[in-house]
């Protein structure tokens, strides 16, 4: 009987082992967790997930900051994750930040991606490549910047081109639907919690809120773009709930 319980057992963790997957994810400062290095008061909700996975899934963050999906393809970051990739594995996909900045010659050169051309292009290549290594793309719009107009409402100011973050946020909800992978509208998830909660209980959720000092002016930081724990946190929970409650594929690896 002893014995019979044993083999029960070892079974069970087999199993356990079989199912487990690992969820990579590519993207820009907003989701970078630099190596799990602490770097405070910076901090990834992308890297926070894993507090809520199953045991034997994990969180494997390739993000850096300041990419576009045009220099994270150039700089090998792309081919490294894609290298990494095992059968079942989710690759979760989220740029627009950087893909947006054109205005000085070296971004227009390495970064800039416009997002109805070349930033769909990548998506794509991101996807089929995922695909063919047997992972599954989940594909995220870019997270708010908490810049709040007079009225108390976000706003996303769109450029001399008439690109804004949306822009982008937009796209990868459309190629979503061309290319039939799981969605996750951070965008409007995070969006609507800020307006929810209001400007002040927001600025907690980023650098802003922490008198960050730039070393170049003596000015506190104001930044409204990158999560401290905080925000983190609340944009990492944004996330499950929304997974959980649409029954994504996604939502298996989280407990």
């Amino acid at each position: 009987m002893k014995k019979m319980m044993i083999v029960v057992v070892a079974a069970l963790c087999v199993a356990s082992a079989a199912d487990a997957a690992t969820f990579l994810l590519a993207g820009d400062s907003t989701l970078d967790d630099h190596g799990r290095k602490p770097r405070p008061p910076y901090a990834s909700w992308g890297t926070t997930l894993e507090k809520s996975m199953k045991p034997g899934c994990n969180v494997d963050n390739y993000a850096k900051g300041g990419r576009s999906t045009k220099s994270f393809i150039a700089e090998g970051h792309w081919a490294k994750l894609v290298a990494a990739i095992k059968p079942g594995d989710f690759v979760g996909i989220q740029f627009g930040h950087n893909d947006q900045k054109w205005k000085r010659p070296i971004d227009e050169e390495r970064r800039f991606a416009d997002p109805n051309g070349l930033f769909r292009e990548n998506v794509r290549k991101f996807v089929a490549e995922v695909r063919a290594k047997g992972g599954k793309p989940v594909l995220m719009s870019p997270i708010v910047r908490g810049s709040f107009g007079k009225d108390g409402k976000l706003r996303d100011q769109a450029d001399e081109r008439g690109i804004s973050l949306g822009s982008y946020a937009k796209a990868m909800k459309e190629l979503s639907v061309e290319l039939k992978t799981e969605f996750v509208d951070m965008n409007r998830l995070t969006h609507d919690l800020l307006e929810k909660v209001g400007k002040d209980e927001s600025m907690k959720f980023f650098v802003i809120s922490t008198g960050l000092v730039k070393s170049k002016d003596g000015e506190p930081a104001k930044d409204i773009t990158h999560p401290i724990a905080a925000g983190a946190e609340a944009f990492a929970k944004l996330f499950i709930e929304d997974v959980k409650a649409r029954h994504l594929e996604i939502a298996t690896l989280f407990k």
